[in-house]
């Protein structure tokens, strides 16, 4: 963490949170106090980290971490879509794009994947993800020939399913 203060930044406190080196990090705000990290580890497998930091940024606690994939899970998107529910977008096995829901509770400390689907056959990568209304986010990722594309997806509160619905090169 890092306290700025007009033109001077300073480090307040730092937490190593993983033993290897990791890469591609995704972060969202459960709560005032808590956060949520999607990243790659040192073997491409995606995992979700949950930290506890109070307001002066004095500490980083890490509260809970899930493995949520062990094959590749790579160029992750993360996005906070209600109170508990967050949506990843990466890019699996054999190059394709996959979106996946968990439940995350404000406090951090639970992550529970929900589901998982592919959502393209060719690439899914450099993804960038948002909220734009209560029920859909939006992607914007790199696909078959490294073109960009725009997806909307309809994910419901408990994050039981995915259904594209817009998709546009």
């Amino acid at each position: 963490t890092f306290t700025v203060n007009g033109a001077t930044i300073t480090q307040t406190a730092e937490l190593r949170h993983f033993t290897s080196w990791s890469y591609m990090h995704s972060w969202a705000q459960a709560s005032a106090n808590t956060f949520v990290m999607s990243w790659n580890d040192n073997s491409s497998d995606g995992r979700i980290t949950t930290f506890t930091i109070p307001a002066d940024g004095s500490s980083i606690t890490e509260v809970a971490e899930l493995e949520y994939d062990t094959d590749q899970a790579t160029h992750p998107g993360l996005a906070k879509l209600d109170a508990d529910t967050y949506v990843v977008a990466f890019q699996g096995t054999g190059s394709v794009g996959e979106i996946a829901t968990f439940t995350i509770p404000t406090d951090g400390s639970t992550i529970t994947k929900v589901t998982q689907q592919q959502h393209s056959d060719s690439y899914g990568f450099w993804n960038s993800i948002i909220a734009i209304d209560a029920n859909t986010v939006l992607l914007t990722y790199s696909g078959e020939s490294s073109d960009g594309f725009l997806k909307t997806f309809a994910i419901p509160a408990d994050g039981s399913t995915i259904t594209e619905k817009i998709v546009l090169e």
